[in-house]
């Protein structure tokens, strides 16, 4: 006789994030119980990622390697023999696998049931439902105008972020790394339908310029959330000929409790060629 149990490290998934689900399964009777399985029909909004760790503890055996693959809709762990254990030793197996919601947001429920040799019928346990929650999903594009200019010039570069997913992208922060010797001046114009209250923009001078505080909203029937800032650069005088790229990072948040904070890395964006003075 065994019992089945389970919780997820967060019953709130943000689309684009993972959980970790840990079942465990308990022998409560006085006899061994063999050939035992676990198994899960993955719910739609969900994605079976990876087992994380496998551990039988007290009586427990393992007695076949049963895995199951990434993306497989039925997932089934297996077999073992589970003895009755010992006063203060439970004899358990507890199997912890990592869940991904790829699909669409709403409630989705992960049930576990343990089969085993002489038993007609399943012990199903009790559903564990996480909440896939809308998120955010970013990209970056940088342009820069001219794409050649002498040193001591002028560039005008365009800094665009759109959000095509579900959820808002809250408290979205750009860092631009600048090629050595480009010194930001000034932002020109900000456009999209990002919410600027609040934000705050670069120093001056910056070679590593910021900009914090936006709020991206998610795509929706008009289209994907955007940010896109036009900025002004300061090539100095003496910096040799050659080509000149710049990287980024965006940061912003994803309304997951247990990931709560996206951050993509961007490089080789924008080149630019300078040609002398």
């Amino acid at each position: 006789m065994v019992s089945l149990g389970g919780y997820a490290t967060s019953n709130q998934v943000a689309q684009g994030t993972a959980t970790d689900v840990q079942m465990t399964i308990t022998n409560v009777g006085t006899g061994a119980v063999e050939g035992v399985t676990l198994r899960v029909q993955v719910p739609s909004g969900l994605t079976y990622t990876n087992t994380v760790s496998v551990a039988e503890n007290g009586d427990a055996v393992r007695s076949a390697d049963i895995s199951p693959v990434s993306r497989d809709a039925t997932v089934t762990w297996g077999s073992w023999t589970i003895g009755p254990g010992s006063p203060g030793l439970l004899s358990q197996v507890v199997v912890t696998a990592q869940f991904s919601a790829t699909g669409a947001s709403g409630a989705a429920a992960i049930v576990p049931q343990v089969f085993a040799t002489g038993y007609s019928s399943a012990l199903t346990g009790a559903a564990l439902t996480l909440q896939v929650t809308p998120a955010p999903s970013l990209d970056l594009t940088l342009r820069a105008s001219p794409s050649s200019v002498k040193a001591g010039g002028t560039i005008s570069y365009v800094a665009t972020i759109t959000n095509t997913g579900s959820g808002s992208a809250p408290g979205t922060v750009l860092s631009v790394t600048l090629p050595s010797d480009f010194d930001y001046q000034s932002t020109n114009s900000t456009s999209g339908n990002a919410s600027t209250g609040g934000a705050t923009y670069p120093v001056v001078g910056s070679v590593i310029p910021n900009w914090i505080g936006f709020d991206i909203p998610g795509e929706g029937s008009g289209g994907p959330g955007v940010l896109s800032l036009t900025f002004q650069v300061k090539v100095l005088p003496d910096v040799g000929a050659g080509v000149y790229q710049a990287s980024a990072t965006v940061v912003a948040g994803t309304g997951s409790s247990s990931e709560n904070q996206l951050q993509l890395n961007f490089t080789g964006l924008a080149p630019v060629q300078v040609t002398g003075p």
